[in-house]
């Protein structure tokens, strides 16, 4: 069993954009499809897929979700020209394809394109010089994918503003301006924001950790979260806690919430934090400072 066969993780996906002609077939099944697989990616027609929607939706619908466009513009096909320019607006990666440089509008000339001739050696130069684009334009894609993961979770938390409460933006991995927050629910109520239009895996672990670790700061209660070991010794908050969680995947849009239990709070004193979510292939982190404003007792019980 090879590597290939163990492994769980998908495919990238190519789309192809193209004439659906008899003179094509060998141009994508020997030359597009093979240089896709020779770079662990899979690739598609339209015309291989099953669907029940509208042919123009199902390939709005590929175009978003695949990973790489790859469109040949040979002939100056106007569906595809049609699609590329959809594909572009949408900021995919589309790798231009064309037997002549002629083909190719003069507007699209600055963008990623292969001529592959029409000689009999076409099939054989299209997969060399594909295989390569196609790495790279993977790679970038993924790249891509992370930086806007990145950005996919938002947290907030409640701001006590005379006798309301009005939940703030925590900005990403900085501190901010202190939160005053009322203690008299001995906690911090968070809440998750997936400000995405894709689906967030489940929240596979949640850390909350601070910078001080005396008896005079706010530090989470001891019966529902659990002190951890840091290895990073370089970390500016060294005190780390695993919050328990059952935060479920998150859809676009939706927003989840947990609740960290303090043990006690002093008054008016700023304390540092940094939240930690995590989930499959990622973590987040996201800084912050309260000052605990209202009577501070300590947690009975």
């Amino acid at each position: 069993m090879n590597d290939e066969t163990l492994s769980t993780a998908p495919k990238p996906f190519v789309f192809v954009l193209m004439p659906f002609k008899e003179d094509f077939d060998d141009i994508y099944e020997l030359g597009i499809k093979e240089a896709a697989k020779e770079v662990g990616a899979y690739a598609e027609r339209l015309d291989e897929q099953i669907f029940t929607e509208g042919i123009l939706e199902r390939i709005f619908n590929q175009i978003s979700k695949a990973d790489v466009i790859v469109a040949d513009m040979t002939g100056r096909n106007p569906n595809v020209f049609y699609e590329v320019g959809y594909a572009h607006a949408l900021g995919k990666i589309v790798l231009l394809l064309t037997q002549k440089a002629d083909d190719i509008p003069f507007d699209l000339k600055h963008k990623q394109h292969i001529i592959y001739g029409n000689s009999g050696s076409k099939i054989q130069n299209l997969r060399n010089e594909l295989n390569t684009r196609l790495n790279w334009a993977i790679n970038e894609s993924k790249r891509e994918r992370l930086k806007d993961n990145s950005k996919r979770i938002l947290v907030s938390i409640p701001e006590k503003r005379g006798t309301n409460y009005e939940f703030i933006e925590i900005p990403e991995d900085r501190l901010s301006k202190p939160i005053p927050v009322i203690n008299q629910e001995f906690g911090l109520n968070f809440q998750l924001h997936n400000d995405s239009l894709d689906e967030i895996p489940a929240i596979t672990h949640v850390y909350l950790f601070t910078d001080d670790p005396s008896l005079e700061s706010s530090l989470p209660y001891g019966h529902t979260c659990e002190l951890v070991y840091n290895s990073n010794k370089d970390d500016k908050f060294p005190i780390k806690y695993r919050i328990p969680n059952t935060i479920p995947s998150i859809p676009a849009g939706a927003v989840e919430t947990f609740f960290v239990a303090f043990d006690k709070a002093t008054e008016n004193k700023i304390q540092n934090y940094k939240l930690r979510i995590h989930i499959s292939n990622n973590y987040y982190d996201f800084s912050f400072q309260t000052k605990w404003k209202a009577p501070c007792k300590e947690r009975i019980g």
